[in-house]
């Protein structure tokens, strides 16, 4: 006998030692047979059993007592049970028993429940107690108390209760449609959110066939192409197609669907993950961009024809202004040179309309940044004058750069006409260029307003514009130019103040 088997036999009264001779079944009901089964089952059995009489004393107790609790059957025989048990049941447990001794009336008797159990080192189990009474003929009834240890179960079911709440947290908070099928289509999970577009409840998505589900069942087809797509996801396959559904609120909802098959770790496929993404929105602004790139189109066509018609009479009556106006006193001359400038404003815009209506023919060539440059500024120079503008110019040198340099130059023309034009009474102004990466990066700024942020984001349409006079053609121009040379241009806040404008270029080697 092992000590755990010794100290069992102490908390015992004594007991004969056990015979190795074949025992009856009448012998072993009584006697030193029946002893030495009764050690070898508290011996035996796996989870702590406890046995008290009606005063809560300990009578006995089986070996596995110690692995779990810490105490040798001896050290609990003879000692009030309370020496397992927290408070308030330490200080109660008399009174529980007494009034059971009274009355008949127990809460624990022939149930399980869970319970707390103090160890010897003083920390707290959770253990499963199922307490039965034991009556013992010629003696006073015992209670047999057996505990199971579920400290760890338990901990492990609260930090499953833990994950289960937060993949709940997330799976109905994620806002686009989710769900889990088995592979045969069987509905198991579905997020809040698939539930909510369509306005079904979990009973009636749960369990069902996903094509039986309400997101399917209204249309034939639909519900067709679902099953297909269950049979080919089972099969390992990844699928997506768009679809409609029916909204909550009756109308369609456009739906990129996808079902995306999950594999164990032999690679055999177990689950299918559905999802749906909303993306009616985009497929509205989709129709809409459509329709107004057609509208423009048209307009552009129009337009075109439009200039094309009005430009020769404009240019014809300039040009008949002027020579009427060398005939007339200073006073009508004044008028006429009005009338001129006007007509010339008028054939500018009809010019750069006709220009921007039609595809760029870009004539590349390698051109000399601060040639580019310098020409820009030297066309602009009469204003930059007359504004007395402060203009710095910084170029870096021996930057060779391959574009069309008479659009390149009418960009930067623009763009420093733009910023003279912002500017206040004290104009100044910064033009930069180079390299940057693997291209080159033209930077025009000025101490002006500035343009706010809500506005940079269409300050580059046609026919949008901030000026009073202007045409809101020279900014989507520039665009188009920069663009049709592979780069990008944007505005935004410069530290003069004002606008700063990025002219970003590919410059192959």
């Amino acid at each position: 006998m092992n000590c755990a088997d010794e100290d069992t036999a102490k908390s015992l009264s004594p007991l004969p030692t056990a015979s190795n001779a074949p025992v009856s079944a009448d012998a072993a009901r009584s006697g030193p047979a029946h002893d030495a089964l009764y050690r070898a089952l508290l011996s035996a059995v796996l989870d702590p059993t406890i046995a008290i009489d009606l005063r809560g004393t300990i009578v006995t107790a089986s070996a596995s007592v110690e692995a779990v609790f810490g105490y040798s059957p001896s050290e609990l025989a003879g000692r009030n049970v309370r020496i397992l048990m927290p408070e308030p049941h330490h200080s109660q447990h008399d009174a529980y028993l007494a009034r059971y001794a009274l009355t008949g009336e127990t809460n624990i008797l022939g149930r399980t429940r869970e319970f707390e159990v103090v160890h010897k080192q003083g920390h707290s189990l959770v253990c499963e107690l199922s307490v039965a009474r034991a009556d013992v003929p010629g003696s006073e009834p015992l209670f047999i108390g057996s505990l199971r240890d579920v400290t760890q179960r338990r901990a492990a079911e609260v930090a499953l209760g833990e994950s289960e709440r937060r993949f709940r947290a997330i799976f109905d908070r994620s806002y686009q449609f989710m769900g889990l099928l088995r592979t045969d289509g069987t509905v198991l999970e579905v997020n809040q959110a698939a539930l909510d577009a369509i306005g079904a409840t979990r009973a009636q998505t749960i369990g069902l066939k996903f094509w039986d589900t309400p997101w399917w069942s209204a249309d034939p087809a639909e519900r067709a192409r679902a099953h297909q797509a269950v049979d080919a996801a089972a099969q390992g396959q990844f699928v997506r197609f768009e679809t409609t559904h029916r909204g909550a609120d009756g109308l369609l909802i456009s739906i990129d669907f996808s079902l995306n098959p999950v594999r164990d770790a032999e690679g055999s496929v177990v689950l299918l993950i559905p999802e749906g993404r909303n993306i009616s929105e985009l497929k509205r602004a989709q129709r809409a961009e459509t329709a107004m790139l057609r509208a423009l189109a048209t307009i552009g066509e129009n337009a075109a024809m439009l200039a094309h018609e009005i430009k020769n009479p404009i240019t014809a009556v300039n040009l008949a202004l002027r020579a009427v106006s060398k005939q007339l006193g200073e006073d009508d001359r004044a008028v006429l040179e009005d009338l001129v400038a006007r007509m010339q404003r008028l054939e500018a815009l009809m010019r750069r309309t006709l220009s921007f209506t039609k595809p760029l023919d870009l004539r590349l060539a390698r051109v000399d940044m601060r040639e580019l440059v310098d020409a820009a500024v030297k066309s602009q120079r009469p204003d930059i004058v007359k504004r007395g503008a402060d203009l710095k110019v910084e170029v870096e040198p021996g930057i060779e750069i391959v574009c069309d340099g008479q659009l390149i130059d009418e960009v930067l023309t623009n763009l420093i006409r733009n910023a003279l034009e912002a500017a206040p009474e004290r104009p100044r102004l910064a033009l930069t260029a180079g390299r940057a990466g693997r291209g080159i990066l033209l930077v025009v700024e000025d101490n002006g307003p500035g343009i706010p942020e809500f506005l940079r984001n269409t300050l580059f349409k046609p026919f949008l514009t901030t000026k009073a006079s202007g045409t809101g053609l020279g900014l989507a121009f520039c665009r188009k130019v920069v663009e049709e040379h592979g780069g990008t241009i944007e505005a935004k806040a410069s530290p003069l103040g004002g606008a700063r404008f990025e002219v970003r270029i590919p410059n192959p080697s």
